[in-house]
């Protein structure tokens, strides 16, 4: 039997069908249940473009309230947390003491506090837990890394990672990722790239200096691009650019930038082929073209079912979270910022 699963928080444009389309593709696992938070329904229509009630007819679930009356009745093993982003931190801190594994919709928190309250309920009810999607599990950014790590550009000295997800336009007037205390792109798109830069690095950022501005995106509270420099502790250089202003073409999702020792390695979502730049001169590797949400939550699931630490380590998460809120604070002062970051 997989292991079962249930939703908590159905107030999303995206995350509830994601995972409830990820979990019914998977044989090791088994998609049971689904929990409203008892919000109004035509408030989460607003969101996720239909009722509780049809969401739950359209997955064949149960439909509960309450998420811990959905655990407890159903004996679920695992849950899928996808709330608004302040209130993750509750939603953690009431499941994780009945011991089911989680996975929080990213960004799982908006403040330092919020992350380190959610690390201490993970780790004190020694569950197991992550928070993604990442793009750690895109098929070239994936075959890039595997190529860094057998050596092929040798000590790694600077990277550069990009991620572009759109327009905020195309979220509902009235969804609350319009509210500022959400976070927006600040948190939910510097994530990406924030996390792969430190999973190449293979070392934490020691200083971050971000410039912001908003070009296009009148409606919103927020950037719709950003620029980013980060310092690491190994002495590896870092880059980050954050497009949230692409409406009308296509432009890659993803790409990285690896310049090393001995070479370098490109990769990009929207071609078929990595390249290796080396002495020996350029060479091509296979980009799989897969679902890094798909392939991240079976991992999770097959990291249930094993009792050992997903990939993305709930440490890991509150590592990125905390460089989203420097880069904040950065762009804000128009000033470096140091980390370890600690909010004032």
């Amino acid at each position: 039997m997989g292991v079962r699963t249930g939703i908590v928080g159905l107030q999303s444009v995206y995350w509830p069908n994601a995972f409830a389309n990820c979990l019914s593709a998977m044989s090791h696992a088994e998609l049971v249940g689904c929990a409203d938070l008892g919000y109004d329904p035509n408030l989460i229509s607003i969101s996720l473009g239909q009722t509780p009630t049809e969401y739950a007819a359209a997955y064949n679930l149960r439909l509960y309230h309450d998420p811990v009356e959905m655990i407890q009745k159903e004996s679920l093993d695992a849950v899928c947390i996808c709330a608004k982003n302040t209130q993750a931190v509750r939603l953690v801190e009431q499941v994780a003491p009945l011991g089911v594994a989680i996975y929080i919709a990213k960004p799982m928190a908006t403040t330092v506090e919020a992350a380190e309250r959610i690390v201490k309920a993970v780790r004190t009810h020694g569950v197991i837990a992550t928070s993604g999607t990442t793009e750690r599990f895109d098929g070239g950014i994936r075959e890039a890394y595997q190529q860094f790590k057998s050596g092929a550009i040798g000590s790694l000295i600077s990277i550069r990672a990009l991620h572009q997800h759109g327009n905020i336009n195309s979220f509902p007037k009235d969804d609350w990722y319009w509210e500022e205390a959400q976070g927006g792109p600040e948190l939910s798109l510097i994530w990406y790239a924030a996390d792969v830069v430190r999973w190449f690095a293979g070392s934490e950022v020691t200083r971050v200096y971000a410039e912001y501005d908003n070009y296009l995106s009148d409606r919103s509270l927020f950037m719709d691009n950003g620029k980013i420099i980060l310092r690491f502790e190994n002495r590896v250089m870092g880059s980050i650019d954050i497009y949230f202003s692409v409406e009308d073409f296509r432009f890659p999702a993803y790409e990285v930038e690896l310049i090393g020792t001995a070479g370098a390695i490109r990769t990009q979502q929207s071609v078929y082929e990595g390249t290796v730049f080396t002495k020996d001169g350029v060479s091509n590797f296979y980009r799989l073209q897969n679902s890094n949400l798909l392939d991240e939550m079976s991992h999770w699931v097959a990291c249930c079912q094993t009792q050992t630490d997903p990939d993305l380590t709930i440490e890991d998460a509150q590592r990125v979270i905390e460089l989203c809120l420097a880069c904040r604070q950065s762009a804000q002062t128009h000033t470096p910022v140091a980390l370890p970051f600690g909010e004032t």
